[in-house]
């Protein structure tokens, strides 16, 4: 391998990746305005619902009367856990805006530094081909093509191999969540048929480690979209679709669910949900699989072409 070949296989990287990263960035910019405009909105129903606490326990004339009617306790925990959820799902979305707006920051960065690579790589292929022509041979200008082509493969599997990682990160914390759940309503059952304190502390402790996990699923499911942004035109199907669609599991979980997480569908709904976001990953990691192995066999095909023309002259 002379200096061009060595030249050309690291331009050709770097333009690949310059294209990866300006898919990532587009899409980036989409969750990023998403998630301003709903930090917003959390926001808004976050300082409602702590208005809601504050009105309870101060001295209104709504307070005074459920002091009166001696509903005050319960009325006062139904808001609280109101004013927490929301305050959950807010800090939540405005923790992954904050991680989107750095890695929107640091693509920026990559970009600047790849900006010329699409210039260099024309100069350098220009000074190659002259040299192929030199050489004088048809076989010449194929070893030229199978290299390129052999490069070019080896990029994309490099980056499906990252996206599959990403959704395998995804995968086992949906697990965990589906575990977490299944034992939540197995303590659930026990506490509907008189299984006392335990029973409930139980299931209050494998639930708050669903709302730890649901965190970390979110961002693993945003950085999932985020890797499957240049390498989804190459995978039947609308890939991006799908992954927006499991995104909303956080929300479906948090909604309401403070409020009800003594109540047993609650949980069975939760749970059904968790087993539907473990089967999308499932499917979309499966069809990244089924990708490479046929980029895998297309260049495993021409590096042994290569070699024989290689050795043919």
């Amino acid at each position: 391998m002379n200096y061009y070949d060595k030249e050309l296989q690291r331009l050709q990287q770097e333009m690949m990746e310059k294209k990866r990263i300006h898919a990532k960035l587009s899409d980036l910019l989409i969750q990023e305005s998403d998630l301003e405009k709903r930090t917003q909105e959390l926001e808004k129903i976050m300082r409602r619902e702590q208005k809601d606490v504050d009105r309870l326990t101060g001295k209104s004339l709504t307070a005074f009367f459920y002091k009166v009617v001696g509903q005050m306790e319960e009325k006062l925990t139904k808001e609280e856990q109101e004013a927490y959820a929301a305050a959950v799902k807010y800090n939540g979305v405005k923790s992954e805006l904050q991680a989107v707006k750095e890695d929107i920051g640091y693509c920026q960065n990559c970009l600047l530094q790849l900006k010329d690579c699409e210039e260099n790589y024309e100069r350098i292929l220009a000074k190659k081909t002259e040299q192929v022509r030199d050489l004088g041979t048809p076989e010449a200008d194929r070893i030229l093509q199978l290299e390129k082509r052999i490069s070019f493969l080896r990029i994309q599997q490099k980056e499906i191999r990252e996206a599959m990682e990403a959704g395998n990160h995804a995968l086992l914390l949906a697990e965990q969540i589906l575990k977490e759940l299944n034992e939540a309503k197995g303590w659930s059952t026990a506490d509907i048929l008189g299984g006392g304190l335990m029973a409930d502390f139980m299931k209050y402790d494998h639930l708050k480690k669903v709302q730890e996990l649901i965190q970390e699923l979110q961002n693993a499911l945003r950085g999932f979209r985020t890797e499957l942004a240049d390498v989804a035109g190459e995978i039947p199907g609308d890939i991006q679709v799908e992954i927006s669609d499991f995104l909303h599991f956080a929300d479906f979980f948090f909604d309401g669910f403070f409020t009800d997480w003594l109540v047993y569908d609650k949980i069975q709904e939760s749970r059904n949900c968790a087993q539907q976001t473990c089967g999308q990953i499932q499917n979309v990691l499966e069809r990244l699989e089924q990708n490479q192995e046929t980029l895998s066999r297309e260049c495993s095909q021409l590096k042994e072409e290569l070699e024989q023309t290689v050795l043919a002259l």
